[in-house]
């Protein structure tokens, strides 16, 4: 209307509301992170002990044990094997909530650190790939890269009985793409259970800094995770 003034926000007024709210995040972000650590010393002091202690007794006293009937000493041998893979499966869960380490030299090397530690720990060969223009992204997007191609290969290990995956990471234009694929065993997207929250968590990831998760899969085909995040705010270094 003539003569009404609208107060509108400045481009330094939206600037800063823009630091403020990736502030905000980040702290969010390392909290987080701190949880994560927190509940992984909790599993492995606590149940991993516990359950550990119990697979050597059972051990002990089925080694010693002798059985009236075949199918007592069959359901003895099968709780046995479930325990020892209820354990295998709590230390997978230990590997994927210890913290992810930015390392000063750039995302590039971060990456690197990451992949290696994958072969060392469970023997997984990781294909790595890396061509970008910068060194540093923003802490908070560093740590959301590392934390969803760590998921991404906890997947790998845990449902695809691959022994190998490639992680490709790409700049192209002020987009960042975050590519994860093996050739394992794949599986229907249609039908995972909401209960999946590996590939919840790298879709919220992706989300929460405007960017989007590709899921492409299909039983006996292999899967590939791409992750596209926009670069306009998340850039350090070049």
């Amino acid at each position: 209307m003539p003569g009404m003034s609208i107060d509108r926000p400045s481009a330094e007024q939206e600037l800063e509301a823009l630091r403020a709210e990736r502030q905000q995040l980040l702290r969010t972000l390392e909290f987080h992170e701190r949880d994560r650590q927190l509940l992984a010393f909790e599993i492995h002091d606590g149940i991993v002990q516990d359950m550990t202690a119990a697979l050597i007794f059972l051990d002990a006293a089925a080694e010693g044990a002798s059985f009236a009937d075949e199918r007592d000493k069959g359901a003895c041998v099968r709780g046995l094997r479930i325990l020892r893979d209820s354990l295998a499966e709590a230390r997978r869960l230990i590997q994927g909530l210890i913290p992810v380490v930015l390392d000063e030299r750039g995302l590039a090397i971060s990456l690197e650190n990451l992949v290696a530690r994958f072969k060392s720990d469970h023997g997984l060969e990781v294909d790595l790939t890396t061509k970008v223009n910068f060194i540093h992204l923003t802490p908070a997007v560093e740590m959301v890269v590392l934390r969803i191609v760590q998921e991404a290969l906890n997947n790998v290990l845990r449902h695809s009985q691959a022994n190998k995956a490639e992680v490709r990471v790409t700049q192209t234009d002020h987009e960042l793409r975050v590519g994860v694929q093996d050739w394992g065993v794949g599986f229907d997207p249609a039908q995972v259970k909401k209960t999946r929250y590996g590939l919840t968590g790298m879709r919220e990831r992706a989300r929460l800094f405007g960017g989007t998760t590709e899921i492409d899969s299909s039983v006996g085909k292999g899967t590939r995770i791409i992750v596209t995040l926009p670069l306009a705010d998340a850039i350090l270094q070049v």
